[in-house]
């Protein structure tokens, strides 16, 4: 807003606190009414769910530029979405199969397999199943989160598209292996630019992301490939006006790159490591876009400097529920900002809460990010340490 003179308005509450009693259509109608009164010129939804969906159905209605709710809907749907996969890029599709928690049937694979809700984000019920036991289990807690999480997503797909199966489903993954990272693109009349690769750093033998590194350490020829297949994907889906983000797996071993899903959005978490190292905020590319600017701008003119080679976003995680007994200042925060001035930190939860009331995975509990850069990946550890030494947490 600083840079531009822009004047931003949040406008939402968070979805976790109302989803359940969430209506759609009646928000939607809110909002337009909250647009006019205001003299807004344009939507942007960062957020995965419902915001990217209904960003898009407010921006269209208000006459602006947006991704159409159609094509959103589709790269949502993860079912829908590996049939596409399946039809125009079968080497990157990951074999699957549509599984109904509420009727009881054969197993989808074989142990052990994958399966998430065909709808979620956040890697929120999503696990290896590795037997019965693990199943059944799993299919109770399915069933508990498709009645309070989908409602919305059931209310769009029933207006918005034709689709045979709603949200009330999962879908079964064969087991993937290999190197994770996530491609950002965006698409504006048309026209597709690659922003960038970013790896995904895992906790050993989990699904919890420990950190994000930008740039990818991908070889080239990788990278092209998988720019290759996003930028067919987006075509053929005719998403447009918006930035995507999809998640590969690549297997060195076997020579093959496969896509995990795909996210119909920016990932706000990476808009400024990529600034870090390209010179240009996701943000921005999503603002010019929403403005109906051409974003190629940011990266030809002044406004796009280069700081660092290399950046990454730090996750702040326990593998065990805890209770939080303290957390860092806004003293040891502005302390640090001195140091790093150009850092992001953000922290979750408040005292005597537990990790657990904050949205999280089946896996692990995060309770904040730091974001920074540096001129080497060791520079940029030691950076982190320094901050971590700094910043006072109590855990019981």
């Amino acid at each position: 807003a600083k840079k531009y003179g822009f004047n931003f308005i949040y406008y939402g509450k968070n979805p976790r606190e109302t989803l359940k009693n969430f209506k759609a259509e009646i928000f939607i109608e809110k909002t337009l009414d909250f647009i006019n009164e205001n003299n807004i010129s344009a939507v942007i939804a960062t957020h995965d769910y419902p915001a990217a969906m209904i960003g898009s159905i407010v921006a269209k209605k208000a006459g602006f530029i947006s991704p159409e709710v159609e094509q959103i809907l589709l790269c949502q749907h993860k079912y829908y979405c590996r049939q596409v996969q399946k039809k125009y890029f079968p080497e990157a599709y990951v074999e699957s199969k549509i599984v109904n928690p509420f009727k009881k049937g054969a197993l989808p694979f074989k142990f052990p397999f994958f399966i998430k809700p065909v709808k979620s984000f956040f890697s929120i019920m999503a696990a290896q199943i590795n037997n019965i036991d693990e199943y059944n289990e799993y299919i109770e807690k399915a069933k508990d989160h498709i009645n309070d999480f989908c409602a919305v997503l059931n209310e769009l797909i029933k207006k918005y598209s034709s689709f045979r199966y709603d949200a009330n489903y999962l879908i079964a993954e064969k087991l993937l292996c290999g190197k994770q990272v996530t491609l950002e693109a965006f698409s504006y009349r048309g026209n597709v630019k690659i922003i960038g690769i970013v790896d995904s750093v895992m906790y050993k033998n989990k699904i919890s992301f420990k950190r994000f590194d930008y740039p990818s350490t991908l070889k080239p020829d990788v990278s092209k490939k998988m720019e290759t297949i996003a930028t067919g994907f987006i075509k053929r889906t005719n998403f447009d006006n918006g930035i995507i983000n999809i998640e590969f797996f690549y297997n060195p071993k076997q020579d093959y790159v496969k896509i995990i899903e795909v996210n119909p959005r920016m990932c706000s978490q990476f808009a400024d490591i990529m600034e870090k190292v390209n010179g240009v905020n996701t943000y921005e590319i999503q603002l010019f876009i929403s403005l109906g600017i051409d974003p190629e701008v940011l990266f030809k003119s002044s406004l796009g400097l280069k700081k660092y080679n290399y950046s990454s976003s730090f996750v702040l995680r326990s593998l065990k529920d805890k209770k939080i007994k303290r957390l860092p200042s806004e003293k040891q925060i502005k302390a640090i900002r001195s140091i790093f001035p150009d850092i992001r930190i953000e922290i979750y939860g408040s005292k005597n809460k537990k990790l657990s009331d904050e949205l999280n995975d089946m896996n692990s509990y995060r309770y904040g990010i730091i974001n920074l850069g540096a001129d080497s990946r060791s520079e940029l550890h030691s950076k982190y340490k320094k901050c971590i030494s700094m910043l006072d947490f109590e855990f019981e």
